[in-house]
């Protein structure tokens, strides 16, 4: 086990209970499914102070030595982007330009499918904890900087968090603050898994990379945490990642020695959601 003096036992980050069976493990960290309202998240887990280090560097401390998410930018990531963007924004954008904040915007690949998505003159910024990524994005003209939630205090049409939800250690808290970030009747734009629909992480399509991880929710653990934070979903997008083709990679990848599972497709209740939820208050 990853040393016990750097985690922390914590209650259910959604109905505060610690009631908890387990659901998963990896790198030596456990996934707990709550009792109560059914999200999994881990515990225990890191420090908070350790939490914020490994946003920082992408380099996370575990009892094989450390898990790394840096990678490096992805081409067909920019693709898939460019394409579920353009499916699931259909109907919601006019002629006129409009605002939009991604946060957690990595290498800038959402911002960059943006541009050819979103109406001519539309202001599109992103912000980036981990310096590296954001020094990178800029390097290929994005703007992204490295500005803190804090430090923003306009307000955007569209705020997106995209993949982004698993690794909050304080979900709610975390909402209520992008609220702000939201104008009145705009739209959070938010992508994640629905882990927590699953029985076990044995049906999970990928490693869980934990304690990058840290929550894994479900449609009604999502929509609780969107309600209690002053947003009201009006569009659900799921989308199965247990192709063929992901199954063929997953091969490969285990074949390279990578610690990734073995895929049947067209088996796993996995889904990517991408949820459209309005602020109402």
């Amino acid at each position: 086990m990853a040393s016990l003096a750097a985690q922390v036992a914590v209650p259910c980050p959604l109905c505060n209970r610690r009631e908890a069976w387990g659901w998963g493990c990896e790198n030596g960290y456990s996934a707990v499914k709550c009792v109560g309202c059914g999200l999994v998240y881990v515990s225990p887990r890191p420090a908070d102070d350790m939490i914020s280090e490994a946003t920082r560097t992408g380099q996370h401390r575990h009892e094989a030595g450390a898990l790394s998410v840096v990678y490096a930018p992805s081409r067909r990531k920019l693709a898939r982007y460019e394409a579920r963007m353009r499916r699931v924004l259909a109907g919601e954008l006019g002629q006129d330009p409009v605002s939009w904040l991604d946060i957690g915007a990595g290498f800038g690949e959402l911002i960059e499918a943006l541009r050819d998505v979103l109406p001519a003159g539309s202001r599109i910024r992103g912000i980036e904890p981990m310096a590296a990524k954001a020094a990178h994005a800029r390097a290929r003209g994005l703007p992204v900087t490295s500005d803190k939630l804090a430090q923003l205090s306009e307000s955007f049409d569209f705020v997106s968090l995209i993949n982004v939800f698993s690794h909050l250690p304080d979900p709610g808290a975390f909402l209520a603050d992008v609220r702000r970030l939201v104008r009145p009747g705009g739209t959070l734009v938010l992508m994640t898994g629905n882990g927590a629909e699953l029985d076990s992480a044995q049906s999970y399509p990928d490693r869980l990379d934990l304690p990058d991880h840290l929550v894994f929710a479900g449609r009604p653990q999502l929509d609780a945490f969107l309600s209690e934070a002053g947003f009201e979903p009006y569009r659900r997008d799921l989308v199965r990642l247990d192709t063929a083709s992901w199954a063929a990679k997953a091969a490969v990848k285990k074949l390279l020695g990578q610690p990734v599972p073995l895929v049947i497709p067209y088996r796993s209740r996995f889904r990517d959601m991408l949820y459209l939820a309005r602020r109402v208050r």
